[in-house]
């Protein structure tokens, strides 16, 4: 287990100035809000929340399609991969690694909407349940977009990610069917997007396959990174 937590360490050293950047615009959001007027516009407030979640949402996708991509550009992974780690250990450190910039994106996030949103009305303790939706769906995003990116390039995998979600949620739109739950990331986030409603949308089902499709994900991932050529250079 050492191996996985010292490369997810690594990623997060690298992605350290996303990071930063994005724990600035939660600070810079909790910082707006707690000084605004909240009785007269809660849903400005519920939308600059929304906003950093889809953000959170889009760098767990940036992150996963261009994880491996860094590494064999800087040939790391070759020194890694040398020192006996095997492959699977090597995506789960990868997928540490973007669970750990996640988590700490969820709670600066939840931090700042305990402080303000109970003053708009909504309960701390369902916004952190939502944040678990957040969570999960950014975490499924990280892993889908991985797993693409083992055999394309990341725009294209990029691409693929995002038809991949999108795809059942028109199939539901346009049937009125349970299409939206088989890739359930909008699923989840239904709630967090409607934080003004006073019925969580987020349901434990749909979390737990969710997680059950990462760790699906993950496998596959790491079945068909076995079969990749790591010598290749890339530019």
């Amino acid at each position: 287990m050492k191996p996985v937590w010292l490369i997810a360490g690594n990623f997060v050293r690298e992605q350290r100035w996303p990071i930063v950047i994005l724990l600035g615009w939660v600070a810079l959001l909790s910082a707006a809000a707690g000084f605004s007027d909240l009785r007269r516009s809660p849903d400005d407030v519920f939308m600059m929340f929304q906003q950093v979640a889809v953000y959170i949402l889009v760098f767990s996708l940036f992150f996963g399609a261009s994880a491996i991509r860094n590494e064999l550009r800087t040939r790391r992974i070759l020194a890694v991969l040398s020192k006996g780690i095997s492959r699977r250990q090597y995506i789960a450190g990868l997928l540490l690694g973007i669970v750990t910039a996640v988590v700490v994106y969820c709670l600066a996030l939840g931090a700042a909407g305990s402080w303000v949103l109970p003053q708009a009305g909504v309960p701390a303790a369902r916004f952190w349940f939502l944040l678990l939706g957040l969570l999960t769906a950014s975490l499924l995003t990280a892993c889908l977009a991985l797993f693409f990116s083992i055999f394309l390039h990341p725009l294209l995998a990029t691409g693929a990610t995002m038809v991949s979600v999108g795809v059942p949620l028109l199939l539901a739109a346009v049937w009125k069917s349970p299409w939206a739950a088989v890739i359930p990331v909008y699923a989840i986030l239904q709630g967090f997007l409607d934080l003004s409603g006073h019925d969580v949308a987020l349901r434990g089902w749909m979390v737990l396959l969710a997680w059950g499709e990462t760790g699906v994900l993950w496998l596959a991932s790491a079945w068909l990174f076995s079969w990749k050529d790591v010598a290749v250079a890339v530019e």
